[in-house]
């Protein structure tokens, strides 16, 4: 008996579809994995974002409670902006004052002791330290007399006696004179610093004889996240020197239509102490 000899294989069409059911699965695959990493490293960017925007939150409420002046509302120059007056005549609803920056000062140095007369023509203010290093008062601080209601920029330094006193000159004359035999007369020295939100970004700018400026947060979405808060007659509320309210999310990604997801933080900062009496 002779038997026939077959050959097993696939036809021409099998192979075709098997190719293209791989390369569809091959494909769909891929897509997800693609679909998934971007989602991934856009959820990574966003935390990031939300991230940094806690950590300016709590270090914005901390510098502002910490400053020893009444915080005030700036535009993003740095110029004043228009706050509440507490002795406007009360509306049942009076607009919110809100401001894209925030500008208060922080303790530096001091206290020190006037030791010599000055009087309403005079810009120089002579001060005496008790340690051994002179401390470091520069040009572009503020000198606060809090006893005299003085606050003025200083302008020039001059150190003497062996390195013990500081003669400073302020921008203007003291408004009223000093008189430095009337027992001890203590002063300090203080920084101006800054937040302010330009171009979605949480800009810090510290004192402006250290050039220091800093990026805390991005993407933020409120363009006046700043005001003071105030009550329904429109006074000053001073429980609270400042209220933050601050958003971020990217504008620039969405997701089949949807945007990414953002956040919302606030907080009012509490009032403490005020040893200054004007920014």
């Amino acid at each position: 008996m002779r038997l026939s000899s077959q050959k097993c294989g696939t036809t021409l069409v099998e192979t075709i579809f098997t190719t293209v059911l791989v390369g569809v699965v091959g494909l769909v695959i891929y897509s997800l994995l693609n679909i998934g990493t971007i989602l991934a490293s856009k959820n990574i960017a966003v935390n990031g974002a939300h991230q940094q925007a806690r950590t300016a939150m709590l270090q914005m409420v901390q510098d502002l409670h910490g400053s020893v002046s009444l915080p005030q509302l700036v535009d993003i120059n740095g110029s004043p902006s228009p706050t509440p007056n507490p002795n406007a005549t009360p509306t049942p609803t009076p607009a919110p004052t809100a401001a894209p920056g925030i500008a208060f000062q922080l303790f530096a140095s001091g206290p020190y002791k006037v030791i010599s007369d000055v009087t309403t023509l005079q810009k120089t203010v002579t001060i005496l330290w008790t340690k051994s290093n002179p401390p470091t008062i520069t040009v572009g601080q503020r000198l606060i007399i809090p006893g005299h209601g003085i606050e003025d920029d200083i302008t020039a330094v001059s150190v003497s006696n062996n390195g013990k006193t500081s003669a400073l000159t302020l921008k203007n004359n003291v408004p009223v004179p000093i008189d430095a035999g009337l027992g001890n007369i203590p002063c300090f020295v203080t920084d101006r610093c800054s937040y302010i939100i330009q171009d979605q970004e949480l800009h810090w700018t510290g004192p402006t004889t250290k050039k220091t400026f800093s990026v805390m947060g991005q993407n933020i979405i409120s363009p006046n996240p700043f005001s003071v808060p105030s009550t329904a007659s429109g006074a000053l509320y001073y429980r609270f020197v400042a209220a933050i309210d601050l958003s971020t999310s990217d504008l620039k990604f969405s997701n089949r239509g949807f945007k990414s997801a953002n956040i919302l933080l606030n907080g009012q900062v509490p009032i403490r102490t005020r040893m200054t009496i004007k920014q």
